[in-house]
């Protein structure tokens, strides 16, 4: 048995831009997958199984899954509905491996 604590996490920094030479930091975070604007200090789940935030320095995200991540003689599938690992026995994948 594989267990994680958290699979991945990604941070992603604002950069200044310019408008008639004067540097202007962002007010909101654009959320790279699905393209929707959420404000400095909100927080929000992706459809991929992420968990995102927005502060004043940029957007954070991380997966949404971790602990038990691999069984022997079991599948693992990521549901991406409840964004948590399912196993399925190899030799049966309709059968569920007991946890």
């Amino acid at each position: 048995m594989l267990a994680t604590c958290q699979a991945a996490c990604f941070r992603t920094a604002f950069e200044p831009y310019f408008i008639n030479g004067k540097a202007v930091w962002p007010d909101k975070c654009v959320d790279p997958y699905d393209g929707k604007v959420h404000p400095i200090g909100s927080k929000w789940n992706t459809d991929d199984c992420l968990e995102c935030k927005c502060d004043k320095e940029g957007m954070s995200c991380c997966h949404r899954y971790g602990g038990v991540v691999k069984m022997e003689g079991c599948k693992t599938v990521i549901n991406p509905k409840t964004c948590k690992h399912e196993f399925y026995r190899l030799d049966d994948p309709s059968k569920r491996c007991d946890v």
